[in-house]
């Protein structure tokens, strides 16, 4: 059972992709977090449009090298979903995103001194989704994110790793999944860089991305992978088109 956990909690930390947006002089000015998933033939990462917008200045980081520093992928525009209702001309902004990647996109977590050297090297976690998945209340739900970026210098950017399993389903509302905390809700700036991580269950299933925290409630709500299943399967088919 404790190794069974302590694998668990393993999977939650190479389960979720930091997504950093870089200013004109590459510079890191916004931090969000996603997943990855090989799904009809494509590599996809998966994120919230609060975060990531309809803007191509976002990069996942794939690995650093001392002698030639951070690789990065730039995925360009982010795909989002507009929702109507019949009567009512807004279109209202789903806080999901996603764009295709190379096939061959694996970034990595590493674990570096302050003078780059390299302690550990591990490939981050491609997951298959099973959008049949829904929360349950015997289950046990977790995430991780980068989070509290701090430039040390002009080029190294340190932030803190945190690991959150132990959440408990609530209920849902509409396309949203809303989870207990564990222990009392940190504080925004604590989690903020965790948008967009995915929530996995004890088996490995992706069943929400990250969106937002209540203090008050302690609780933290996730957009449904299983609602947005459409929009991958409409991206697919347009591209067969």
């Amino acid at each position: 059972m404790v190794n069974a956990e302590h694998e668990w909690i393993r999977l939650l930390q190479l389960s979720s992709i930091p997504l950093r947006q870089l200013d004109s002089a590459g510079m890191p000015i916004g931090f969000a977090s996603g997943c990855l998933i090989d799904y009809l033939g494509m590599r996809i990462i998966l994120s919230v449009f609060h975060a990531t917008k309809r803007d191509a200045t976002w990069v996942i980081p794939i690995k650093f090298a001392r002698s030639t520093g951070t690789e990065i992928f730039r995925p360009g525009l982010f795909n989002y979903v507009g929702e109507m209702t019949l009567g009512v001309p807004e279109i209202r902004e789903v806080d999901f995103s996603f764009a295709e990647v190379a096939s061959d996109v694996v970034p990595y977590l590493q674990e570096l001194t302050m003078q780059g050297e390299i302690l550990s090297d591990v490939p981050r976690k491609i997951f298959a989704p099973v959008f049949d998945v829904i929360p349950s209340k015997d289950e046990t739900y977790g995430f991780s994110g980068e989070t509290m970026p701090e430039m040390h210098g002009s080029h190294t950017l340190a932030t803190e790793h945190l690991i959150c399993p132990g959440l408990k389903y609530i209920e849902s509302n509409n396309s949203y999944h809303i989870f207990k905390l564990p222990v009392a809700h940190p504080g925004h700036k604590y989690l903020k860089g965790c948008s967009g991580a995915p929530i996995i269950d004890t088996k490995g299933n992706i069943v929400a991305l990250v969106c937002r925290g209540d203090i008050s409630e302690n609780t933290i709500t996730g957009i449904s992978l299983n609602k947005y299943k459409f929009a991958l399967d409409a991206y697919n088919d347009l591209l067969k088109a």
